[in-house]
């Protein structure tokens, strides 16, 4: 992985603020992985470790999880095939196009608020020059993010905060938890926007995300 500084910490979110402004929201019920709406079973989870390169330090864990129309999707392009170059674009695109996912990444390091929202928007950017959002969302994301996280303030991300997103066929909800248990930010997008960037962040070419998380689809299914 291409983790170059611990300046680039705000890459473990590629995707993670990358919404568009919404109501905070308190659903009560915290976002599962293990959701009755999501697929189980083999083509249905990715997941990955992200670490710095020279010294090899985690620095995050990412874990997703796919509806059963994905996860069909998924197998019928890697069933019985080992992990290819070839295969990546066409499983992103399934993965882009999801109608129900959920992502948790579990930090394992210190992240502060201003590093990450810097770095969030350099994956904007990567997403927007890809050609899979356009530069008004860009825009209206990049200016919007320290407001929306602003409850993180100079607290930041600590080790063991969980972020997830959960991802509906019109809707994106994100939920900071502390170690704790500690709801810090809960937010609700209901414009189709909100999903599109989070997806498009990690599965664009060039994410530090992508590759992983597709050859981890191969290995979990043996």
């Amino acid at each position: 992985m291409k983790f170059r500084s611990l300046s680039l910490l705000g890459r473990i979110n590629v995707v993670l603020a990358i919404f568009i402004a919404a109501p905070s929201v308190n659903a009560g019920t915290l976002p599962s992985l293990d959701s009755a709406e999501l697929a189980q079973g083999p083509y249905s989870f990715m997941h990955m470790t992200l670490q710095k390169t020279i010294l090899r330090i985690n620095v995050a864990s990412i874990d997703v999880r796919f509806d059963k129309p994905a996860q069909v999707r998924l197998a019928e392009l890697a069933r019985g095939k080992p992990y290819a170059d070839a295969l990546v674009q066409p499983l992103a695109q399934v993965a882009m196009a999801a109608g129900r996912a959920v992502i948790q990444m579990r930090f394992m390091r210190n992240v502060s608020l201003d590093r990450w929202v810097g770095v969030v928007r350099d994956n904007i950017k990567q997403a927007r020059e890809a050609g899979l959002i356009d530069g008004a969302l860009e825009q209206r994301v990049s200016q919007g993010l320290p407001q929306w996280f602003a409850a993180l303030g100079e607290r930041g991300y600590e080790k063991g905060d969980r972020l997830f997103y959960v991802i509906g066929p019109d809707s994106l909800r994100t939920v900071v938890v502390s170690a704790g248990g500690q709801v810090l930010v809960d937010r609700l997008d209901n414009e189709p926007g909100g999903r599109r960037v989070v997806l498009a962040s990690y599965f664009a070419p060039g994410s530090d995300y992508r590759e992983p998380l597709i050859r981890s689809l191969f290995e979990t299914a043996r």
